[in-house]
Formats: structure tokens, sequence, C-alpha cells
């Protein structure tokens, strides 16, 4: 019966609204200093296998910089020219993922995010919106990173406005050449907003999830792709992250823990693993997964 009234009030609900014109409002650079401690708890969130310490390393893992992104993210108005609806920004979903890796990040480096709302469009599902971040140390270009997220159930107003090219993503049909399962624990959400500090109430409120059309709390689309890419490093024996230079997917589905997990790897050249993920029901949660090495 819950579930019948959550749908009901979600059919009747007051429509939240967000101009495309917004792509324009200006974000304010944003300095940052990971630290040893950081780095070693994101690298132990998205460790798929238990038994083995997670990498004890001063170099941060390429998916480390999804963290940094969701610090400036989920206080977006403290950065913004102009503020954007609190209400708009909790519905935020993530939707696709691209990072460049031209150097290393190490803890302690000092950072200047330099970020740009990249691209404002209706989406059917809401309105999606792209950032760029431009992740800079001592003048150094360490990193570029495009991440795009839906508004869940907002609507757009205007036609959509991007400010400049965005990457280009490939979707490959092949059958897996190999796959890893991973199991995902009915804790997972929460324990990977505690280590990773990445959470949002579609996450971890069971309540705010449903009235906004979700069948649940959804896995944090960043863990998924950090466990896949550490799927990928430990199927394909590429030692560690650092050798990665790009990392970019879409993610097309949900996973409702508990749940399994399974990375398929469809095609490989010299320089590219081409991979996808499906969820327990088979369906494809991240499609057009590509893994660049150095």
């Amino acid at each position: 019966m819950s579930k019948i009234i959550q749908s009901i009030r979600f059919f009747f609900r007051k429509r939240l609204k967000i101009s495309s014109s917004f792509v324009y409002t200006p974000i304010g650079d944003v300095t940052y200093r990971p630290d040893f401690n950081e780095i070693d708890q994101y690298n132990e969130a998205i460790n798929n296998d238990k038994s083995i310490m997670s990498d004890s390393s001063p170099v941060a893992h390429p998916m480390f910089y999804t963290k940094i992104n969701w610090r400036i993210t989920e206080k977006l108005n403290e950065y913004l020219e102009k503020p954007i609806d609190k209400r708009i920004l909790k519905t935020i979903v993530h939707q696709s993922e691209h990072i460049s890796i031209y150097k290393p990040l190490h803890a302690n480096d000092n950072l200047t995010v330099k970020s740009k709302l990249w691209s404002i469009e209706p989406h059917k599902k809401g309105t999606k919106m792209m950032v760029k971040f431009d992740y800079f140390s001592g003048g150094t270009l360490l990193a570029t990173e495009y991440t795009s997220g839906i508004f869940f159930g907002v609507k757009c107003i205007g036609k959509r406005i991007c400010l400049g090219d965005k990457p280009k993503s490939f979707r490959i049909e092949e059958k897996p050449l190999r796959e890893k399962h991973i199991s995902i624990n009915k804790n997972l959400p929460w324990d990977y907003a505690q280590k990773v500090k990445i959470d949002a109430p579609i996450h971890t409120n069971l309540e705010f999830a449903r009235s906004i059309g979700l069948p649940g709390n959804i896995l944090q689309g960043t863990c998924t792709l950090g466990k896949s890419v550490n799927a990928i490093i430990q199927m394909e024996q590429l030692g560690s992250s650092e050798c990665i230079s790009s990392i970019s997917a879409k993610f097309t589905g949900m996973i409702v823990p508990p749940d399994i997990m399974t990375v398929r790897i469809l095609k490989k050249t010299k320089s590219t693993i081409y991979f996808d993920v499906l969820n327990k029901k088979k369906q494809a949660v991240i499609k057009g997964g590509q893994l660049m090495k150095k």
C-alpha cells in the first residue's frame, strides 16, 4: 500500500524546473589538498576483495577525482555566482563520467579546481547537466573530468545549450572476452558514503529515493565504476591504477543492493579496453566503458 501511495504522490507532485540558460552561471575556483588517509580510505572503499589489503599508495586512484568533484557538486551553491534551488540538487543521479589523467595526483598536492557548467539540456527523465573540471597543481594540469548527471524529474526550460565539445563515447556490442562477478551487499551505499563522502538522499534515504520514483536506494555510480576499473586491472594483470590514462563510461541502469554486478571485457586493443557492467537481472548498468592505458 505504501508503494501505491508513493507512486500517486510522485505522479501528482509539483515539478521542479531549471532553465538551460543557467549554464552560463560562473563557478568559483576551489582549492583542495587530499591527504594520505583520504586516498587510503578511497582505495579501501572500492576494493573488491576484502581479503586483500587495499593499495596503500600516496598516488591517488584515477577515480579519486570523482570524490573531489562531488565535494564541489554537493555544495554547488557555495561556488555558483547565482544559487540553484536546493531541492533540485537533491534529485541528481550520475549519468556519465570521463576522466583524462595527464600527471599523477599525490597526497598533499595543493590542487586548484577550475569548474564550468558545460551543458544543460532536456532529458526524458528530467534535465541533464554536464560539468567540466580541470585539476591543477602548481600550475600543471593533472586531469580533466567531464561528469554529467540527471536532475531526476526536474523539467528543463529551453533548448540544449553546450559551451563546447563533449567527450565522445563508443558502444561495443561483442561477446565478452572475460568477466568478473562482484557481490554488492545491502550496506555498501552507506559504507561508501562514509568512507568516500559521496552521498545523496537517493543512496541512503529510502523514503526520498522512492518519493522521486526510484525502486529503492541505489549504489553510487562512482562506486560501481571504481569497482569495475579495479576488476579490469585484476583481470588484465595491469599491476596498478597508475597505468591508466583515461576512464569513461555511461551509467544506463541501477544497482539496488543487495545485488551482483558483472564486469565484462568486450574488446581490447593495444591501448584501450572496452567494457560494460550488468546487474543480477542482466540489465546493463554501465555501457560504453573505456579504459585507456598509458
